[in-house]
């Protein structure tokens, strides 16, 4: 691992941006850099306080640059956003951005779903079978899965390619759904941040005796990481709160589960009557169950009692804004 050292010609590893290319002088290296990664530094480069880049060199000898950087958390006050993450074991992550200056607004709200790998991983299944142990059934099996061409060819070799293939395309597929969440999380904290405002990270992460053996454990726990990670690099502060969709935003009653849509799980309340998308409704009563926690600490209690006072108004004024 070498340490990029700003303004030092001489340093162990020297990052040029003019010529767009990283040197490792001891050994006379230089290799020329991506535009795109150039303009991605030279955008990081430019943050306050700055980063420091690290070269490391991955188990499988391929080169890796690191920005690191711990700024100071800002002073909690308005204007401030609220971004509210509900992690979810089948359905990925519901993100949600609440705005307060003067009042509250609900500025951005999407769901982040990972792909789906049911049909690849029993197609998966089924060659490393085939591959293991040929036979007549077992190539009727992927007959029902692969074209028929294909399956008469297959030899238990190209059924292994074929294995080692598709596990590389669920990896892929993976880590894109890590990167856009991640993306997603910086863009709004960086949107407010340009504005002056202080900014909160509040997730819902599930239990981990509940994640464990589920199909997404592995990805949901990378992409917790790399948000811990991220709020660490940001100077935010991320907190991990108990909050549930299932739960009437109007009035905390519990409701009860009354369809499903390709998008949305909607619950009703027995006592008000009103229907809601339990993931818009498990972001906001983040945002409540933190200023409801913060209310109790004496130093935040004004500023948590207008929080409060401005959610309840904005959703007295949109009664249909958590609606599926």
């Amino acid at each position: 691992m070498f340490m990029h050292t700003r303004g030092n010609k001489n340093a162990s590893c020297v990052i040029d941006f003019k010529r767009g290319e990283l040197r490792i002088p001891s050994y006379n290296i230089k290799i020329p850099l991506r535009s795109s990664l150039v303009r991605a530094l030279i955008e990081e480069n430019e943050l306050e306080t700055r980063p420091d880049f690290v070269l490391q060199v991955t188990h499988s000898g391929k080169l890796r640059i690191i920005a690191k950087r711990a700024p100071p958390l800002p002073h909690l006050s308005a204007p401030l956003r609220i971004i509210a993450v509900d992690e979810n074991s089948r359905h990925g992550f519901a993100v949600a951005a609440f705005d307060f200056d003067g009042g509250c607004k609900l500025t951005h709200f999407e769901r982040l779903r990972p792909g789906n790998h049911s049909y690849r991983r029993q197609l998966t299944a089924a060659l490393q079978s085939f591959a293991s142990a040929p036979s007549g059934e077992k190539r009727t099996q992927l007959s029902q899965l692969l074209p028929e061409e294909l399956v008469k060819a297959l030899t238990p070799e190209r059924a292994r390619e074929l294995t080692a293939l598709a596990r590389r395309k669920e990896r892929r597929l993976n880590n894109t759904f890590v990167q856009r969440f991640t993306a997603l999380v910086r863009k709004l904290v960086g949107e407010d941040r340009r504005r002056g405002a202080a900014v909160v990270i509040i997730i819902d992460p599930i239990n981990s005796e509940s994640l464990r053996g589920t199909v997404l454990q592995g990805t949901l726990l990378r992409a917790r990481r790399t948000l811990e990670n991220l709020a660490r690099y940001e100077g935010t502060a991320l907190i991990e709160l108990r909050a549930s969709g299932k739960q009437c935003p109007h009035c905390g009653s519990w409701g009860t589960e009354v369809r499903r849509t390709r998008c949305a799980r909607v619950y009703e309340c027995h006592r008000c009557g009103v229907a809601w998308d339990r993931d818009k409704a498990a972001t906001f009563n983040l945002a409540v169950a933190y200023f409801e926690k913060l209310r109790k600490r004496g130093n935040k209690a004004t500023l948590a009692e207008r929080a409060l006072a401005s959610l309840r108004k904005w959703l007295s004024k949109h009664p249909k804004a958590l609606e599926y």
